[in-house]
């Protein structure tokens, strides 16, 4: 069985994810993309990208005591594998992954594990990440059919529709709902950097 791992592009990535990943959804901005090729099929598809908290490379300095900068720091933001399960360990996949950004540069990787959707983190900890701790809780919205939105959907409605957020969730019908804290896994790629 023949197995690769490059760079894609985010059209190829956006139609895996949406397929494969549990959220259906591909995140936007700068990000790169990764796919695993077995005997030339895609198989796996790890995203990495800035993530949304411009103090997390702070945070991540002074919790771990490690040089961590804004320009050396990835968020995996999303990884995924077709099913069946196949012969391929997503950590031999991530440890591919992170030699090429290494190559870029890049040192420091951050993910989450989520458990209201049952992750745990598994993977992370079998990859060498380190578990630092949880994020805070967070509020989302539901909306009227029930489906979990986004903080920001009556935000934007708000702004759009030059109403209160209190009117835009009312006009939508959403409720605000506070989500389980996230775990934060952390792994330094370059053993220098330590």
């Amino acid at each position: 069985m023949k197995k690769e791992v490059r760079r894609i592009e985010h059209a190829l990535a956006k139609t895996f994810i949406g397929r494969w990943h549990y959220s259906g959804r591909c995140p936007t901005g700068k990000n790169l993309f990764f796919g695993g090729y077995l005997d030339g099929e895609l198989y796996c598809v790890a995203d990495y990208g800035v993530g949304v908290n411009a103090y997390q490379a702070a945070y991540l300095a002074r919790e771990t005591g490690l040089p961590v900068t804004n320009a050396a720091l990835l968020e995996l933001k999303r990884l995924c594998r077709t099913e069946p399960k196949q012969n391929w360990p997503l950590t031999s996949f991530l440890a591919a992954c992170h030699r090429e950004l290494k190559h870029s540069g890049y040192r420091y990787i951050v993910s989450f594990s989520d458990p209201e959707h049952g992750h745990s983190g598994g993977i992370y900890r079998a990859a060498n990440f380190a578990h630092i701790g949880q994020t805070n809780a967070e509020f989302h919205v539901v909306d009227k059919q029930g489906e979990k939105r986004h903080r920001r959907y009556p935000f934007r409605y708000a702004r759009r529709n030059g109403v209160s957020l209190a009117q835009a969730r009312e006009e939508l019908g959403c409720v605000r709902v506070k989500t389980q804290p996230k775990d934060r896994w952390f792994l330094c790629i370059n053993r220098r950097a330590r």
